[in-house]
Protein backbone atom coordinates (compact mmCIF):
# COMPACT_ATOMS: atom_id res chain seq x y z
CA UNK A 1 0.00 0.00 0.00
CA UNK A 2 1.02 3.79 -0.40
CA UNK A 3 -0.25 7.11 0.24
CA UNK A 4 -2.14 8.84 -2.53
CA UNK A 5 -1.04 11.94 -3.62
CA UNK A 6 -2.89 15.49 -2.11
CA UNK A 7 -3.55 16.25 -5.53
CA UNK A 8 -5.43 12.92 -6.30
CA UNK A 9 -6.62 12.95 -2.78
CA UNK A 10 -8.07 16.62 -3.25
CA UNK A 11 -9.93 14.96 -6.78
CA UNK A 12 -11.40 11.94 -5.00
CA UNK A 13 -12.61 13.95 -2.15
CA UNK A 14 -14.53 16.90 -4.05
CA UNK A 15 -15.79 14.26 -6.20
CA UNK A 16 -17.80 13.50 -3.34
CA UNK A 17 -19.50 16.52 -2.83
CA UNK A 18 -19.71 17.74 -6.02
CA UNK A 19 -21.41 15.25 -8.16
CA UNK A 20 -23.90 17.04 -10.69
CA UNK A 21 -24.50 20.81 -11.67
CA UNK A 22 -27.48 20.31 -9.19
CA UNK A 23 -24.93 20.24 -6.25
CA UNK A 24 -22.76 23.02 -7.49
CA UNK A 25 -26.42 25.07 -7.46
CA UNK A 26 -27.34 23.84 -4.47
CA UNK A 27 -24.00 24.80 -2.72
CA UNK A 28 -23.54 28.07 -3.89
CA UNK A 29 -27.45 28.90 -3.11
CA UNK A 30 -26.65 27.59 0.62
CA UNK A 31 -23.62 30.36 0.73
CA UNK A 32 -26.01 32.90 -0.22
CA UNK A 33 -28.32 31.88 2.50
CA UNK A 34 -25.56 31.71 4.86
CA UNK A 35 -24.38 35.44 4.04
CA UNK A 36 -28.18 36.27 4.27
CA UNK A 37 -29.04 37.22 0.98
CA UNK A 38 -32.53 38.02 0.47
CA UNK A 39 -31.95 38.05 -3.08
CA UNK A 40 -30.42 34.97 -5.53
CA UNK A 41 -30.15 34.98 -9.27
CA UNK A 42 -29.18 31.70 -10.97
CA UNK A 43 -28.08 31.87 -14.13
CA UNK A 44 -27.64 28.24 -16.67
CA UNK A 45 -25.47 28.50 -20.06
CA UNK A 46 -26.33 24.84 -21.56
CA UNK A 47 -27.52 23.42 -18.46
CA UNK A 48 -24.84 24.39 -16.40
CA UNK A 49 -22.43 22.00 -18.16
CA UNK A 50 -20.74 25.60 -19.85
CA UNK A 51 -20.99 28.14 -17.24
CA UNK A 52 -22.64 28.50 -13.91
CA UNK A 53 -23.61 32.08 -12.17
CA UNK A 54 -25.54 32.73 -8.56
CA UNK A 55 -25.78 36.13 -7.65
CA UNK A 56 -26.60 37.21 -4.34
CA UNK A 57 -27.10 40.50 -1.72
CA UNK A 58 -25.71 38.97 0.86
CA UNK A 59 -23.09 39.98 3.28
CA UNK A 60 -20.08 39.27 0.89
CA UNK A 61 -16.46 37.74 1.70
CA UNK A 62 -14.32 40.17 3.93
CA UNK A 63 -11.02 40.65 2.06
CA UNK A 64 -9.06 39.08 4.84
CA UNK A 65 -10.92 36.01 4.56
CA UNK A 66 -10.52 36.32 0.45
CA UNK A 67 -7.06 34.19 0.70
CA UNK A 68 -8.62 31.19 2.34
CA UNK A 69 -12.60 31.42 1.35
CA UNK A 70 -12.08 28.13 -1.24
CA UNK A 71 -8.81 26.14 1.03
CA UNK A 72 -11.31 23.28 1.99
CA UNK A 73 -11.74 23.53 5.52
CA UNK A 74 -11.54 26.82 6.23
CA UNK A 75 -14.79 28.32 7.68
CA UNK A 76 -15.95 30.70 9.14
CA UNK A 77 -19.39 28.80 10.56
CA UNK A 78 -17.89 26.97 13.45
CA UNK A 79 -14.77 26.85 15.49
CA UNK A 80 -14.38 23.74 17.03
CA UNK A 81 -16.54 20.65 17.25
CA UNK A 82 -18.89 21.99 19.76
CA UNK A 83 -20.12 24.13 17.71
CA UNK A 84 -22.04 21.36 15.87
CA UNK A 85 -24.73 21.38 18.47
CA UNK A 86 -25.80 24.59 17.74
CA UNK A 87 -25.60 25.25 14.20
CA UNK A 88 -27.88 27.76 12.29
CA UNK A 89 -26.35 27.50 8.83
CA UNK A 90 -26.30 25.24 6.15
CA UNK A 91 -23.04 24.98 5.34
CA UNK A 92 -20.11 24.43 8.30
CA UNK A 93 -17.64 22.06 6.89
CA UNK A 94 -15.62 24.59 4.43
CA UNK A 95 -15.34 22.22 1.91
CA UNK A 96 -17.87 23.54 -0.79
CA UNK A 97 -16.14 26.32 -2.93
CA UNK A 98 -12.80 24.28 -2.72
CA UNK A 99 -14.31 21.43 -4.25
CA UNK A 100 -16.18 23.29 -6.91
CA UNK A 101 -12.59 25.04 -7.83
CA UNK A 102 -11.19 21.21 -8.50
CA UNK A 103 -14.34 20.66 -10.95
CA UNK A 104 -14.73 23.97 -12.58
CA UNK A 105 -12.86 27.29 -13.32
CA UNK A 106 -14.22 29.34 -10.81
CA UNK A 107 -14.48 33.22 -10.29
CA UNK A 108 -15.54 35.23 -7.35
CA UNK A 109 -16.73 38.76 -7.29
CA UNK A 110 -17.41 40.30 -3.92
CA UNK A 111 -17.79 42.89 -2.00
CA UNK A 112 -19.39 43.61 1.98
CA UNK A 113 -20.86 46.65 3.79
CA UNK A 114 -17.53 48.17 4.41
CA UNK A 115 -16.11 48.14 0.54
CA UNK A 116 -15.67 50.43 -1.44
CA UNK A 117 -15.75 48.56 -4.51
CA UNK A 118 -16.17 44.90 -5.22
CA UNK A 119 -13.05 42.50 -6.15
CA UNK A 120 -13.21 39.43 -8.65
CA UNK A 121 -11.22 36.68 -7.39
CA UNK A 122 -9.94 33.91 -10.37
CA UNK A 123 -9.38 30.92 -8.26
CA UNK A 124 -7.24 27.99 -8.97
CA UNK A 125 -8.09 24.17 -8.94
CA UNK A 126 -6.49 24.01 -5.10
CA UNK A 127 -8.50 27.36 -4.29
CA UNK A 128 -5.68 29.59 -4.35
CA UNK A 129 -6.33 33.25 -5.84
CA UNK A 130 -4.66 33.46 -9.30
CA UNK A 131 -5.39 37.13 -9.79
CA UNK A 132 -7.82 39.72 -8.63
CA UNK A 133 -8.83 42.77 -9.50
CA UNK A 134 -11.74 45.40 -8.88
CA UNK A 135 -15.20 45.12 -10.29
CA UNK A 136 -18.19 46.86 -10.53
CA UNK A 137 -20.78 44.58 -8.50
CA UNK A 138 -22.24 45.78 -5.78
CA UNK A 139 -22.56 44.36 -2.35
CA UNK A 140 -22.81 41.02 -1.89
CA UNK A 141 -21.54 37.62 -4.10
CA UNK A 142 -21.44 36.75 -7.52
CA UNK A 143 -19.82 33.06 -7.97
CA UNK A 144 -19.12 31.80 -11.87
CA UNK A 145 -18.25 28.07 -12.77
CA UNK A 146 -17.37 27.33 -16.22
CA UNK A 147 -15.43 25.12 -18.26
CA UNK A 148 -15.84 21.47 -17.97
CA UNK A 149 -17.86 21.36 -14.90
CA UNK A 150 -18.61 17.84 -15.82
CA UNK A 151 -15.54 16.43 -15.09
CA UNK A 152 -12.40 16.87 -13.06
CA UNK A 153 -8.96 16.91 -14.51
CA UNK A 154 -5.35 15.91 -13.08
CA UNK A 155 -2.99 15.94 -15.45
CA UNK A 156 -3.73 14.19 -18.08
CA UNK A 157 -6.16 12.24 -16.12
CA UNK A 158 -9.75 12.78 -16.59
CA UNK A 159 -12.55 11.32 -13.93
CA UNK A 160 -16.32 12.37 -13.75
CA UNK A 161 -16.76 13.64 -10.36
CA UNK A 162 -19.14 10.05 -9.44
CA UNK A 163 -20.06 7.72 -11.28
CA UNK A 164 -23.43 5.87 -10.89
Amino acid sequence: MKQLPAATVRLLSSSQIITSVVSVVKELIENSLDAGATSIDVKLENYGFDKIEVRDNGEGIKAVDAPVMAMKYYTSKINSHEDLENLTTYGFRGEALGSICCVAEVLITTRTAADNFSTQYVLDGSGHILSQKPSHLGQGSHSVTQAGLQWCHLGSLSLPPRLK
